[in-house]
């Protein structure tokens, strides 16, 4: 489980550098705005995938060698619903570059959680 919880952490880079890029083209670009909602949702299904993942890893047995690893993860996971929350009434160019910002949030917790792992 740990092997693969750590590929999904990979997983998650990708995924997270993918959205940052989309919601930083639709911000410049000011058109896709439809393309920064469907990113953001596909991440956040990958990022709980992970935190399910590292949940199973855990109840194995699996501990990360700093307890920190577990509130970086539950801070990835709640980044870009909360940054969404802020930006709910936003114009959809406001609230691209509002997840373009959170998308790199999480990308710097993210990269935290590797090195607590």
């Amino acid at each position: 489980m740990s092997e693969l919880h750590a590929a999904g952490g990979v997983a998650v880079l990708v995924a997270l550098v993918a959205l940052a890029l989309v919601a930083t083209a639709v911000t410049v670009l000011d058109r896709g705005h439809a393309w920064t909602g469907r990113a953001e949702a596909a991440v956040l299904v990958v990022v709980a995938a992970q935190v399910g993942l590292g949940g199973m890893a855990w109840l194995g047995g699996a501990r990360p060698r700093e307890d920190l690893h577990l509130l970086y993860g539950l801070a990835v996971l709640g980044a870009l619903p909360l940054a969404g929350s802020f930006a709910a009434e936003a114009p959809p160019r406001a609230r691209a570059g509002v997840t373009a910002v959170a998308a790199a949030v999480a990308l710097v917790l993210t990269w935290r959680l590797y090195l607590t792992g």
